[in-house]
């Protein structure tokens, strides 16, 4: 019999929603401390931006740019909507790997993260490949280029998002062990998901 989970969290006043049970199925919840999510991420942003200007000094060395008022002001105007786009890029990958619309996305805060969430069940390869897409687009792609184009500002972006990114890397890391065709569904109310597994006779 399967277990039925209900996600008891007020989530930007939305009534609590109903894990979906699955016939056949049995649910696992795989789920994520926020705390752990964030000291890694600054760990993980710290690590980069060090090696960064590591290599950028080694490269050339930092001259105008590395005082320049306008980087900063740059950065400072691009990192929080690069925040919201990383949602935006969890949830438009998401609605194209399980051909879902808008409707099924959600978004908002959580205590020390903001979230994005889907509401359809899909395989782990489907899940994984939606909660990486944020880090590789908008931290490791911009990291590579301002190491060849040698702008500071470029490869702090870079270093901040991903590790902003590090609660994904540690869901997916949870869920390493499952096969690729295991069913997920995004937890609604906590940093993770639940694991449909099929129930033995």
């Amino acid at each position: 019999m399967t277990r039925r989970y209900l996600c008891m969290s007020k989530r930007h006043n939305k009534k609590p929603e109903e894990i979906p049970c699955l016939e056949g199925y049995q649910t696992e919840k795989r789920t994520i401390s926020m705390l752990a999510a964030n000291l890694w991420a600054m760990g993980v942003m710290f690590v980069f931006m060090i090696v960064g200007i590591a290599l950028l000094l080694f490269r050339k060395p930092l001259v105008d740019e590395s005082i320049s008022l306008f980087g900063s002001v740059w950065l400072l105007l691009v990192i929080l909507p690069a925040i919201a786009v990383h949602e935006l890029i969890h949830g438009f990958t998401w609605m194209a790997v399980t051909h879902s619309g808008f409707k099924h996305l959600s978004f908002g805060l959580l205590p020390g993260g903001v979230y994005c969430h889907i509401d359809v069940p899909m395989t782990k390869r489907a899940y994984c490949c939606g909660a990486l897409m944020p880090l590789l687009l908008l931290g490791v792609v911009p990291y590579i280029i301002s190491l060849f184009v040698g702008s500071v500002w470029l490869m702090v972006l870079g270093a901040m998002m991903i590790g902003c990114a590090m609660g994904d890397v540690l869901i997916v890391w949870a869920i390493r062990k499952e096969s690729p065709n295991t069913l997920v569904y995004d937890h609604p109310s906590e940093p993770g998901c639940m694991l449909y597994h099929p129930l033995t006779k």
